[in-house]
């Protein structure tokens, strides 16, 4: 059987099927950015905590998701947010980020939060306010910790660098 009749007998079993939405890659889901850091020994999150869910991870590695870690918020409510760094540098940037719109990236206007630049003020609570518009389901939430010389202290979400640590989290918009 040669290419083609192979892909008009694919082509119509799909149609003998029917195939709807729900099938093949309609249900994969838009991971965000892949990013890296190489060193987080001295520059990681101690602690993340938002709604009901803490995790303590003392630095457990530079790239991190914790899958099992599920941020849950409501459209329009506020929450706090509690990150504990550690860092030994004075060049340092601590970020949190949410896809409140579901689109897999965070680079809406409204999708990034500074939380620190300052290294005498690591532990950090922040109000953050769902927005009334975010649209509802899982997606994801990052947080990190950017410090050292070499390393930026950009605000984009899918800039690494050498000193930090990333941490992502499923985020369930309800």
């Amino acid at each position: 059987m040669n290419s083609m009749t192979r892909n008009i007998t694919f082509l119509s079993s799909l149609i003998l099927f029917s195939c709807t939405k729900d099938d093949f890659t309609w249900n994969v889901k838009k991971l965000p950015c892949v990013i890296t850091f190489y060193n987080s020994s001295e520059d990681f999150f101690s602690q993340v905590s938002m709604s009901g869910m803490t995790n303590n991870t003392f630095g457990t590695g530079p790239n991190n998701f914790y899958k099992d870690k599920i941020i849950k918020v409501k459209k329009g409510q506020a929450y706090d947010l509690q990150v504990n760094f550690q860092t030994t540098s004075p060049a340092v940037s601590v970020y949190a980020y949410f896809d409140w719109n579901g689109d897999g990236d965070f680079l809406d206007s409204d999708e990034s939060v500074l939380i620190s630049s300052n290294i005498n003020f690591t532990s950090v609570t922040k109000s953050i306010t769902v927005p009334s518009n975010a649209v509802k389901g899982e997606y994801y939430a990052r947080f990190i910790v950017r410090a050292g010389p070499g390393s930026t202290t950009s605000s984009a979400p899918c800039i690494g660098g050498y000193y930090g640590e990333v941490e992502d989290y499923p985020l369930v918009i309800e």
